[in-house]
C-alpha cells in the first residue's frame, strides 16, 4: 500500500488468518470429525459442525472489529535526538468497532508502549541520530473476540520528524566570534529606550513621558511603558570555535547554548561552515538555528 496520511480499513488493506489457538481449534475439529465418522456417532458430528460454524462466525466478527476504522496521522513537531518521539494518530470509529487493538510501529526500538484512547493513538519511537527520522509502517492487529483469528495490516503514514541534536548539559562559557571573548551567558537586554518591552504599574515620581496615556484613556488605570535595549552586544556562535571537539559533540554543545540563550531572551547568530544565520532572538530564531544544526553535514 502506498504512503498516505489517512487510511480506512477494509477487506482490500487488511489480512486475516487463523491464530495459533485457531489452528489448534481446527485440529480438534478434524480429530472429532474422524471419531464421529469412524464410530458413526451423530452427536460428535453435530458437535463438529457446531464448532465449525462458530469458527466461521468468529471470522466475520474479527474482521468486523476493525472494518471502517479510519486512522489519520497528525503533524509532528521537531524534537531532540536521544529521546522517545511521540507520533499521534486520530481514530474515527463509525460504530462500536475497534476493541482490543494492538497498534505499534512495525520496527520500533522504543521501550514505551503505545497509548490507545477512544479518539487517538500515541505511538513512540526512538532514534539517536539527528536529521529527518522516519519510524516506518504502523501495524494494527487484533484477535477480538475469541482469539481464533488474527486480523492485521501494515499502514504507511509517511511519518517524518526533524530531530535536533541531543543537547549536552554543560557549563562551558559561551564564545562570541565577534569579540572572541568569553560571554557570561546572561541576558543581553536591559532596561533602556530602544524597543518597547512591557507595561507596569505607574509609580509616583516617574516621568510623565513614560505614562501609557492610551490605557489611561481607556479607563484601565495608570501604567508606565517599559523599554529595553541591547546590553552587551550580540552573541555569535561559530562551530569552528571548538576545533578540539568531535562534530556531534560540537553540535550538541551549540544546541544546548542556543536553548540557554533563547530562554534568557538573548540575541544570537550562528555560523556553520559556509552557512550563516544572522543575529536575532525569539522562537523563529531558535527554530532556524536548531534546524541548521540538525541538518548540518547531512545529505539533502
Amino acid at each position: 500500500m502506498p504512503a498516505q496520511t489517512s487510511f480506512t480499513l477494509n477487506h482490500k488493506n487488511s489480512f486475516i488468518f487463523p491464530s495459533l489457538f485457531g489452528l489448534y481449534f481446527l485440529l480438534l475439529c478434524f480429530v472429532l470429525f474422524l471419531l464421529g465418522t469412524n464410530y458413526e456417532n451423530n452427536l460428535i458430528l453435530f458437535l463438529v459442525f457446531f464448532l465449525c460454524s462458530f469458527m466461521v462466525t468468529c471470522l466475520l466478527l474479527t474482521y468486523q472489529n476493525i472494518a471502517q476504522l479510519t486512522f489519520t496521522a497528525t503533524p509532528v513537531n521537531p524534537q531532540f535526538a536521544g529521546q522517545d518521539v511521540a507520533f499521534c494518530l486520530r481514530i474515527l470509529r463509525p460504530t462500536d468497532n475497534g476493541k482490543k487493538l494492538d497498534i505499534n510501529f512495525q520496527k520500533s526500538v522504543s521501550t514505551l508502549r503505545s497509548v490507545i484512547s477512544e479518539q487517538q493513538v500515541v505511538l513512540y519511537s526512538f532514534c539517536k541520530q539527528r536529521g529527518y527520522f522516519s519510524p516506518g509502517r504502523v501495524t494494527v492487529r487484533s484477535t477480538f473476540p475469541f482469539g481464533l483469528f488474527t486480523v492485521w495490516t501494515h499502514l504507511d503514514f509517511a511519518h517524518s520528524v526533524l530531530l535536533y541534536p541531543e543537547p549536552i548539559n554543560n557549563e562551558r562559557a559561551l564564545l562570541s566570534s565577534s569579540s572572541l571573548n568569553n560571554y557570561s551567558g546572561m541576558s543581553n537586554y536591559a532596561v533602556g529606550f530602544e524597543q518597547f518591552s512591557m507595561l507596569k504599574s505607574y509609580q509616583p515620581g516617574e516621568s510623565l513621558k513614560s505614562v501609557a496615556w492610551k490605557q489611561l484613556a481607556q479607563g484601565r488605570g495608570w501604567f508606565s511603558k517599559q523599554f529595553e535595549q541591547s546590553q552587551a552586544g550580540d552573541v555569535f556562535l561559530d562551530i569552528d570555535l571548538y576545533p578540539y571537539l568531535e562534530l556531534e559533540e560540537k553540535l550538541s554543545l551549540l544546541c544546548y547554548q542556543i536553548i540557554e540563550l533563547h530562554e534568557k531572551h538573548c540575541s544570537y547568530g550562528l555560523k556553520l561552515g559556509n552557512d550563516t544565520i544572522a543575529n536575532g532572538h525569539g522562537m523563529a530564531q531558535k527554530e532556524a538555528c536548531l534546524k541548521a544544526l540538525a541538518l548540518y553535514g547531512t545529505s539533502p
